[in-house]
């Protein structure tokens, strides 16, 4: 997994996935969420994904509740998102 700031979007891609996120991985995440600058997450470039994936958009919600956006879930994502009952969180 990879994630960078560009003009205010979070762009993550790569696999996210229990093997690529790692607590480093994950904490450069959640520092990139909390910038000033950050507005919106991007998962559109996200290769494979599983449940560790849902665990960073949590994150992102959590940390800027009110303030930021999510675009191009992966289809994995939503369908996870739908099962575990938060799909309405992830795309109000």
């Amino acid at each position: 997994m990879e994630s960078e700031v560009r003009g205010g979007v979070l762009h993550v891609k790569g696999e996210v996935t229990v093997k690529t996120v790692t607590s480093a991985a994950y904490g450069r995440f959640e520092q990139q969420c909390r910038l000033n600058e950050t507005h919106t997450v991007d998962f559109s470039q996200v290769s494979r994904a599983d449940s560790s994936c849902v665990s960073l958009l949590l994150t992102a919600l959590r940390v800027k509740p009110s303030s930021i956006a999510l675009q191009g879930l992966p289809d994995s994502v939503a369908a996870l998102a739908e099962l575990y009952e938060i799909k309405e969180w992830v795309n109000p």
